[in-house]
Formats: C-alpha cells, sequence, structure tokens
C-alpha cells in the first residue's frame, strides 16, 4: 500500500464536517460503528469537542480523516487536526460560506502552511447559490478559488454535478447541462487552465499555443499550486444527498502531496487523550520512517529515551493494535511518560526538533473549586490530569489570592470541563470570577521604632528596632541591610530583624497583600543581656516596619497585562471604545487584510470578562492574546473606592 495521507475536515459549526466524514467512512466500505462523536459531553451537547480521528482506504491508498470541533472556544483542536494534515478540507454550508470560525480555521491552516481545498455542503439547500458562495468566499479568504465541478440545480433541487474539465456530469450521472451551466463551465475550465499555467512553464507553452488540454495534463500544474497554498479547488455537493462525496475523495487523494523522504523514523505527537481504558495516549504522525512495538525512541526535546509498548492504528473510528505505523500513517502510543503535545520524537537523540505548534493561550480565566469541601483534593487530581493534554487549558494555584485558577479560551470550554470532571472523575466543581492579585508599596522613605518588652516568669522578652524603608523600582522585589554600628543589636539577632520585615511584608500594608519593592535597613536598636532573642527582635521589626509603612504612603499595585486585539476592520471603532473605558491605553494599531490588529495595555482587573464581552462586541469575530506586563500604581481615587471591600474580603 502506498504512503498514507491525512485528511483534516475544518469549519464552522453546523457546515457538516462530522457527517461528511462518516458518509466518506460508509462510502468507503467502513462496517459497524462510525459515529465520531463519542464522549458523553459531545453526545448530550450535540457538538463536536475533540478531535475526531479515522481512517479508510480509498483507491489503494490509507487515508485518515481527521476531524475538528467548529466552535471558536476548540480551535486548540484544530490545530492540532491541521498539524497532523498533509490537506485541509474547508467544509462550508452553502447558505452560508462565510461564518466566524470559517475564518478562524483558515488562518490556521495559513499559519500551519496546509494546503487546502474547500468542499461546498448543503448544495440542496432551498438558498444555496454557488454564484453566491464564490462571491463571499473570494474577497474573504486569502486565495485562488477555483471549482472542479459546478452544481446543477433545478428550481431548489440538486440535479448533480459538473466536470469543469469534461464539460460533463460526474460520477456517471445522466442529465441534461443547460446551456447556461454549459457555458460557465467553459469559463471556470479557462481560468483554471489560466491559473495551474503560472506554476509549470511546459503547461504555460500549451496554454499560450491554445492547445486543448487534458485533466492528466493540468494536473500536475495544479498540484504545486494547491502544495504551495496559491490555490484552493472548490468541490461541491450534498452530504444528505448524498452527491459530490466520491469526487472529493477522488480529488483529495489526488492533490494530497508526498512527504520528503528523510532518514531515520521521526514522529510529531501532535495530540495527547486520556482514554479511560487505554490511560495516557500520544496521537503521533509518522513523518519519516516506521515506528513498531519495542522500538526505543528519544524525546528530542528532552533527549529521555523512550520504550514503544504498543502501537495502535485506526480502522474505520476505532483503535486496534498493529504493531507498526508506516510513513504518513497516524498511530496512538500508550503510556509513553513525559511527552508534552507537540513534542517531537525519533530513532535518533540528535535528530533536529520540529518548530513547536503555534497554540493560543488561553484567555478566560475562572477560579474554581470543588462544590463539597471534600472533594477539593480530588478535584485538583483531576484537574491537573486534563489541563495536561491540553494547551488551552491551565490550571495552578495564584500564590498571592491563593485561589485555584482555570484558565481556557471561554466559558462554554470551561462548562465542558465542569461535565468531563463530573462524568470522568464524579467531583463537581464550582466557577467564580477570582480575585485580583494585587500587591502592595510605598511611595517615600519612612522611618519608625518599636520597642517589644515583655516579662514573664523567668526569662522575659526584649528586642528595639529603629528601621528606615524606602521604595525601590518596580520588579526590584526587596532589599534587607544592617547598618547598625557598634553592635548595638548583636549580629546573631540580625537575621530576627529581616524575617520580622519579611513576615510584615507578607502580611500586608493597606488591605492584606503583599508588599513589593521596598528596601529595609535596621540602622539602630537596643539589646537586653538576658531577655533578648532572635523572636524579640523578630516581633519589634514586624512592628516597625508597619509603623513606618503608615507614613510611607502606602498604595495598592496592580497587574497591568499586554493585550493584542485582531478583527474585521469594521469592529474597530467599537473595540477601541471598550478599550478605553477599561482604562485601555492603545500603543498602536495595524491593518492587514481587512482585519486590524490592535495593541493595548490594560488593568488586569478590567479584562477578567473580557472574552465574553469582545465575543458580544464583534459577534465572535475577533480574537486576542493577553500577557502579563508589569505592576502598577492603582489610581488614588479607584483605590479608595476598592480598599474598604478588600479590606473586608480580607478579615471575612
Amino acid at each position: 500500500m502506498k504512503q498514507a495521507h491525512s485528511l483534516c475536515l475544518v469549519g464552522h459549526s453546523g457546515s457538516g464536517k462530522t457527517a461528511l466524514a462518516e458518509a466518506v467512512l460508509r462510502l468507503a466500505g467502513t462496517s459497524g460503528d462510525i459515529a465520531l462523536d463519542r464522549t458523553p459531553e459531545e453526545k448530550n451537547r450535540r457538538i463536536s469537542i475533540d478531535l475526531a480521528i479515522a481512517a479508510l482506504t480509498w483507491q489503494g491508498q490509507r487515508v485518515n480523516v481527521l476531524v475538528t470541533p467548529g466552535l471558536g472556544e476548540f480551535v486548540e483542536e484544530i490545530y492540532k487536526g491541521l498539524d497532523a494534515a498533509d490537506l485541509a478540507i474547508l467544509v462550508v454550508n452553502a447558505e452560508k460560506p462565510v461564518e466566524v470560525v470559517t475564518e478562524q480555521a483558515w488562518a490556521v491552516r495559513q499559519t500551519l502552511g496546509r494546503p487546502a481545498l474547500v468542499f461546498v455542503n448543503m448544495m440542496d439547500k432551498p438558498l444555496a447559490d454557488p454564484e453566491k458562495v464564490l462571491e463571499e468566499l473570494r474577497p474573504a479568504l486569502e486565495g485562488k478559488f477555483l471549482p472542479l465541478s459546478y452544481p446543477v440545480r433545478e428550481g431548489e433541487k440538486l440535479v448533480g454535478l459538473v466536470d469543469v474539465f469534461t464539460g460533463q456530469p460526474t460520477g456517471g450521472a445522466k442529465f441534461s447541462v443547460p446551456p447556461a451551466t454549459a457555458s460557465r463551465v467553459e469559463e471556470l475550465r479557462t481560468e483554471l487552465i489560466e491559473e495551474a499555467a503560472t506554476f509549470e512553464d511546459a503547461l504555460l507553452e500549451k496554454v499560450l499555443g491554445e492547445a486543448t488540454l487534458t485533466r492528466e495534463e493540468v494536473l500536475p500544474a495544479l498540484q504545486v499550486g494547491v502544495k504551495n497554498g496559491k490555490l484552493v479547488p472548490v468541490l461541491w455537493g450534498s452530504v444528505a444527498a448524498g452527491v459530490g462525496l466520491r469526487e472529493l475523495l477522488d480529488t483529495a487523494v489526488a492533490l494530497v502531496p508526498e512527504a520528503p523522504g528523510a532518514a531515520g523514523t521521526v514522529l510529531r505527537a501532535f495530540s495527547l487523550a486520556l482514554d479511560p481504558y487505554l490511560g495516557r495516549l500520544a496521537y503521533v504522525k509518522v513523518l519519516s520512517g516506521e515506528v513498531r512495538e519495542g522500538d526505543t525512541l528519544f524525546n528530542v526535546g528532552t533527549k529521555e529515551k523512550l520504550q514503544v509498548r504498543d502501537v495502535l492504528t485506526f480502522t474505520g473510528v476505532k483503535l486496534e493494535k498493529s504493531g507498526s505505523a508506516g510513513v504518513g500513517a497516524i498511530a496512538a502510543l500508550p503510556k509513553l511518560e513525559g511527552v508534552s503535545l507537540g513534542a517531537t520524537l525519533a530513532s535518533s537523540s540528535d535528530a533536529p526538533a520540529l518548530a513547536p505548534i503555534p497554540f493560543p493561550r488561553p484567555v478566560f480565566i475562572r477560579a474554581v473549586s470543588a462544590k463539597t469541601q471534600s472533594d477539593d483534593e480530588k478535584l485538583s487530581t483531576a484537574l491537573r490530569d486534563l489541563t495536561s493534554v491540553r494547551a488551552t487549558l491551565t490550571f495552578y494555584r495564584d500564590p498571592v489570592t491563593k485561589e485555584g485558577l482555570l484558565s481556557g479560551m471561554g466559558d462554554v470550554q470551561l462548562d465542558v470541563l465542569a461535565e468531563r470532571l463530573k462524568n470522568r472523575y464524579g467531583v463537581e466543581a464550582k466557577y467564580r470570577v477570582p480575585k485580583v492579585p494585587y500587591k502592595e508599596t510605598i511611595k517615600k522613605a519612612a522611618t519608625a521604632q518599636y520597642r517589644h518588652k515583655k516579662q514573664t516568669g523567668g526569662h522575659g522578652q526584649f528586642g528595639e528596632v529603629h528601621l528606615r524603608i524606602e521604595p525601590l523600582p518596580r520588579g526590584r522585589g526587596f532589599e534587607f541591610a544592617d547598618e547598625t554600628k557598634g553592635g548595638v543589636i548583636p549580629q546573631q539577632f540580625i537575621p530576627g530583624v529581616e524575617k520580622g520585615v519579611r513576615e510584615a511584608m507578607e502580611e500586608g500594608i493597606l488591605a492584606g497583600f503583599p508588599v513589593v519593592d521596598v528596601k529595609a535597613a535596621v540602622f539602630y536598636g537596643m539589646y537586653h543581656e538576658v531577655d533578648s532573642s532572635e523572636l524579640s527582635f523578630k516581633i519589634a521589626a514586624r512592628t516597625a516596619f508597619k509603623l513606618a509603612a503608615e507614613k510611607a504612603d502606602p498604595v495598592l499595585l496592580e497587574p497591568i497585562m499586554a493585550l493584542t486585539v485582531t478583527a474585521p476592520e469594521t469592529f474597530t471603532g467599537d473595540i477601541i471604545s471598550d478599550l478605553s473605558s477599561r482604562r485601555g491605553r492603545i500603543l498602536g494599531m495595524e491593518s492587514e487584510g481587512g482585519r486590524t490588529t490592535i495593541k493595548v495595555e490594560v488593568p488586569l482587573s478590567e479584562t477578567l470578562s473580557y472574552a465574553l464581552d469582545l465575543k458580544s462586541v464583534t459577534q465572535g469575530r475577533a480574537t486576542f492574546q493577553s500577557e502579563f506586563l508589569r505592576y502598577d500604581f492603582v489610581p488614588h481615587e479607584l483605590q479608595e473606592r476598592l480598599l474598604p471591600q478588600l479590606r473586608a474580603a480580607h478579615e471575612g
């Protein structure tokens, strides 16, 4: 059998990707259960959530079919599927060809450099119009869209397809081609040949010589244009009516580029999963060589040696032991510990690592806890498991607020995760808006002194500390200096002074948040030969710091985030207005291809629900990325409003 090839179906929810994949599996003679949405969450919601993988054989060729979800919050699965694909198939709804995830998936395939074709589904729908589809696709998505067939409709009925090369019905169908359709097909044939000829000199000479060209003569040039992403074939059909499926498979198999030969075995772990029966699985694409049961591989990034226990490949939608997988194949390797998403695995530890998959960072954060306190540890364990196989889900505990924070791409993704926690682990999670991890600092220098004196039976406690504190530049943290002279505080007690200052800084000045960017210097003190101890000086220093801080103009610091927002140009004004209302500072804008990228600094407190708000403002057509930039002063008026709430929360 020839080298295996992989087709990845992408597109907006409702375009029919899953139905199309199941239909071509049936067409290829796959028996048994071929349902691709298999998890309880997918069945409950009736949507695709995870990347689905299946395999079929067509024209003696093994073909892997990957199906991605159609909701934007599950964009990670689009990256995974396209990373493993040799050819992307953009599935569009004939009545609504360009939707949010249509654009999103197209942008991802361009980022990953994957060739593509378009399958226009639902051509049997009442409002389906091939010319309208082309009019909407061509300005919205980059590329030369060239139909290889053309639909014939009578009223609202799809009669069949006409082959652009021959002008005749496809698939042996028998119907008369209307004169207007025949004329349009001839125009499309001329356009197709002229565009393909730009990729092959010999074909261009034949075109200039007005030679009559066959499909076989044009196909090599078309393959080159498709491979480099410039030409995008368009096919038509209806999954429900069973029209266009055979033509789609024939064309896809003909256009898939062969993988370049390479020495040794190289695999890409493009997806990870936790299977309830098989445990942790690494889904790999075999880029060169062959992987066999018992092989020793190296995780190129870590140089760790890995033993391949089993090699599982797909028969239809089912994973079965196969013992080996050759170039182009997609396989699942169980129990490969330490393999991260996107890792390069190879037979040689010196093999070059593949570029990482450029997953977006999670942008929607919620504090998470178990509904019952007794399940807190169980929840943490489950979240660490589930987030370990996802790039756009992270879980960590904030060192300032002590909250468990779950980050994802939006509320739907987090709701699905909550369902999965309940279904798989039997633990119920609850979400809330997270606390802002404020910090505190001072704006000016100040001094204070405190004598700690306590007499009990036997030895008492005595320590006096004179302390000076002063602000440091942002990000400097904490500095401590011993400026005492003449042994006014014995050296063995100085560590106690520093400990006391550090404890006071952890406890905060204004509302219980850590104090940062402060230098503290002990410059004088007194001790008692019998009653002084490290504890006494720690207590004295802690109080001295608080007294000095009260005089040093204490202020709140808030985290500032750098946001990069990308949206269609029509939404630019609304986005800027909204960001300005969030105390945003616009740093710059760039426009390209009808989309604007806005760079802005915004306080974290103003972005906790920005993923939802941006979706509302732009009908889901904008994306953004966020990263921590720095801490900065909270404006005075806002601080005065915030402090009573923050103190109450801290004391509560």
